[in-house]
């Protein structure tokens, strides 16, 4: 996690993304079109980590220990479980950094759907430093704040609009708690 981000291209099958899917009684809501500088385009959907499925407490489970282990270090346990969906053509986020709230390690799994993920060092002017088609089935893991030094941020990103409907499933621990001003 040196640079601040990996990339698991289709580590996980249909089946896997299908049982992480949103559970169908949680509500849709509608991102602010725009957070400050950032425009956005989107539906989310969020819970408690330890009320989330099982099949992403499992795998939320799996991933924090494996890096915890890979970086002998114990990492923030999730609090926090947001599923996204983005349309067609529309749905989109402009280059941000989650907000220093969200600690430890961020993963993000998309369920289905493709969609241009970058990594920028900077915003203006735009310096890409990687990019990739995201699939169903990949897995980014990005650096939450403090995570390997103290004042790190997560690396500047963007998801471009999908060319089909595009959902995520993304687990991370807000320090402010669950649900505290969701980036959303």
């Amino acid at each position: 996690m040196t640079r601040g981000w990996v990339r698991l291209a289709g580590h996980l099958d249909p089946g896997e993304c299908a049982a992480l899917a949103k559970p169908e009684t949680l509500p849709w809501s509608r991102m602010a079109p725009k957070v400050g500088a950032i425009t956005q385009h989107g539906w989310f959907a969020q819970m408690l980590f330890h009320q989330a499925p099982v099949p992403v407490q499992t795998l939320g489970a799996l991933v924090l220990t494996a890096v915890s282990a890979a970086m002998d270090q114990k990492l923030p346990d999730w609090n926090e479980v947001t599923w996204q969906r983005y349309e067609a053509g529309r749905g989109h986020i402009d280059p941000h950094r989650d907000q220093a709230r969200y600690r430890g390690l961020i993963l993000i799994v998309t369920l289905s759907g493709e969609a241009e993920f970058t990594i920028f060092e900077s915003r203006d002017p735009p310096v890409v430093v990687d990019r990739w088609t995201t699939g169903g089935g990949d897995m980014v893991l990005l650096r939450g704040a403090d995570l390997g030094a103290p004042g790190v941020r997560c690396p500047l990103h963007a998801v471009g609009p999908p060319a089909a409907d595009r959902l995520t499933v993304t687990v991370r621990h807000n320090e402010r708690g669950y649900g505290r001003r969701a980036a959303y």
